[in-house]
């Protein structure tokens, strides 16, 4: 058996040893009233709202560079500059991937986010419309075999109703799954004698009706497109794609924002308000030097004009 020998560091004259920040915080965080904790969402993982970061950082960064500035030009880059630049770099990721998700949903028909639509609901980053993770997309739209259709409710019909309730145009995501989706779907609804054409609206019925067959044909149609959901099939991969896409897209906008869009502004407007003060100065200038000039009374000013006529001096 081996003995260690003793540390040379004595870890009792350090103030802190391991853990006792967090639980110095963690009692500090026991006197904050209840009502401040939820408004402000605090957490035990030290997350808060949007809102209360933006006003944490007002208070100790922009409040305190504004109280330190030397002069009113300073003063007035921390409101047209650095306050954009806070409120860009908490809110512009949410609020772009919001308008993302509506504009992927609409013109794909892939369901990449959930949550309620409207403008009003979605200007809180917290509340309306929210991407979807990694795990929530395979939720929606795969499954690990096809028994799995057996523990939904509805079994395959409500797996589809389900896309459908997320946003997701069911015509366009069967198209994706595989070439011979749709034809596949065309044959279903010939075996069933269905004579409406197939439409985002009747594709839940039509499913749910080839559920209720015996036919054989029928079941092995459906179960075709059942198998084309099982696993990382081709609709998962293309929502994880515009996912991605959309994320990178998002935090590079956010960049652009910041460390181009903002500043640009800000050199416009200085530019703009210096050249408006060189000529006000200017103007002032000359409106000086016009009174020290003499008078012209109408007397010399006809004196002036016979002078420029006969050359004579009156």
């Amino acid at each position: 058996m081996t003995i260690q020998a003793p540390s040379s560091i004595n870890t009792s004259q350090y103030a802190f040893k391991p853990g006792k920040i967090q639980q110095s915080l963690a009692n500090m965080g026991k006197h904050i009233p209840d009502k401040v904790h939820d408004f402000c969402d605090l957490t035990t993982k030290a997350s808060m709202k949007r809102t209360t970061q933006f006003a944490v950082i007002a208070v100790c960064v922009l409040l305190a560079r504004f109280l330190q500035a030397r002069n009113n030009d300073e003063r007035r880059e921390i409101l047209t500059r650095d306050t954009g630049m806070v409120f860009t770099a908490i809110y512009a990721v949410p609020l772009l991937k919001k308008v993302a998700s509506m504009f992927i949903n609409k013109k794909t028909g892939i369901p990449v986010a959930y949550g309620e639509k409207g403008l009003l609901k979605n200007i809180n980053p917290e509340k309306g419309l929210q991407m979807a993770s990694y795990e929530q997309l395979a939720e929606w739209l795969s499954v690990k075999n096809v028994e799995s259709f057996n523990g939904i409710k509805n079994g395959f019909a409500g797996f589809c109703r389900n896309i459908k309730k997320l946003g997701g145009d069911l015509t366009k995501c069967f198209s994706m799954l595989d070439k011979n989706s749709k034809d596949t779907l065309n044959d279903l609804a010939k075996s069933l004698g269905y004579q409406k054409e197939i439409t985002n609206k009747n594709v839940v019925g039509l499913i749910r009706q080839a559920q209720k067959s015996t036919d054989k044909n029928v079941l092995q149609k459906l179960d075709s497109l059942k198998t084309m959901f099982v696993g990382e099939n081709k609709l998962l991969t293309n929502a994880s794609n515009l996912k991605s896409v959309t994320g990178a897209s998002c935090i590079a906008a956010t960049a652009f924002i910041l460390g181009g869009l903002l500043p640009w502004f800000n050199i416009q407007h200085t530019k703009k308000l210096y050249e408006e003060k060189k000529k006000s100065e200017n103007n002032g200038l000359n409106n000086e030097q016009a009174k020290e000039l003499p008078v012209n009374n109408s007397n010399m000013m006809n004196k002036f004009e016979l002078f420029q006529k006969t050359g004579q001096i009156v």
